[in-house]
Formats: C-alpha cells, sequence, structure tokens
C-alpha cells in the first residue's frame, strides 16, 4: 500500500463480440485490383479513389481545397448570429453566399480534375 486510495474500477465500453458473416452472404476480402473508395469531397458529393491521389497532382490540390471548403463550412454553421442583430446575419448570410461560390468553382475543378484521369 503506498498510502493513495485504491482506485475505483469504473465500467468502459464492452466488447461487442465478432460475428461472423450473415448467411447467404460469404466475406470477400477486397482485392488487391479493386478501387478503394476511401476519399469523399463533401463539396462536390463524390467519392475518389485513394490511389488517384498520388498519380495526380490536380487531384491532391482539389482534396485540400474540398477540405478547407468544408472546415470552413462547419465553422461558418457553428457562428450563426442570433435574430436580434441584423448586420451581423447579413454578414454571416453573405459568407455562407461566398462558400457557396467557392464550392461551385471546386464542382467546375472536379470537372476538369476528372476529364483528365
Amino acid at each position: 500500500m503506498n498510502g493513495f486510495p485504491e482506485p475505483i474500477p469504473r465500467p468502459g465500453p464492452e466488447q461487442q463480440p465478432q460475428k461472423p458473416p450473415a448467411a447467404g452472404r460469404p466475406h470477400h476480402p477486397q482485392r488487391p485490383d479493386e478501387p478503394s473508395w476511401n476519399l469523399h469531397l463533401e463539396s462536390i458529393g463524390s467519392n475518389v479513389a485513394g490511389h488517384f491521389l498520388t498519380e495526380s497532382p490536380s487531384l491532391a490540390v482539389l482534396a485540400v481545397e474540398d477540405l478547407c471548403w468544408e472546415a470552413a463550412t462547419e465553422d461558418w454553421k457553428h457562428r450563426k448570429p442570433h435574430w436580434w442583430r441584423p448586420r451581423a446575419r447579413a454578414a454571416w448570410r453573405a459568407e455562407g453566399a461566398r462558400l457557396d461560390a467557392k464550392a461551385a468553382r471546386l464542382c467546375e475543378l472536379a470537372d476538369d480534375v476528372f476529364q483528365e484521369l
């Protein structure tokens, strides 16, 4: 005993047992020749295979721009001013319009990038 009280055991998250694949649907691991759809571009609402990022610098730029747009949009949503602050609401709506315009530009950029792939 070191003079400190013994820690009280606290319940943690219970681990769920692994379930076997559903009957009639055998589990097939992903084949190496199949694309991995692991990148979602929120501004255009599309998925992109991750291996294209190394093949296309333009797609990497698009992914970074999309991430920046998504972070700015989330920040904008959480800063909505109260209704009794009309000037602040007008500025907030103008900022939302600029974010919408940027999303439109990202869609145009995505069209160009996807055509070069």
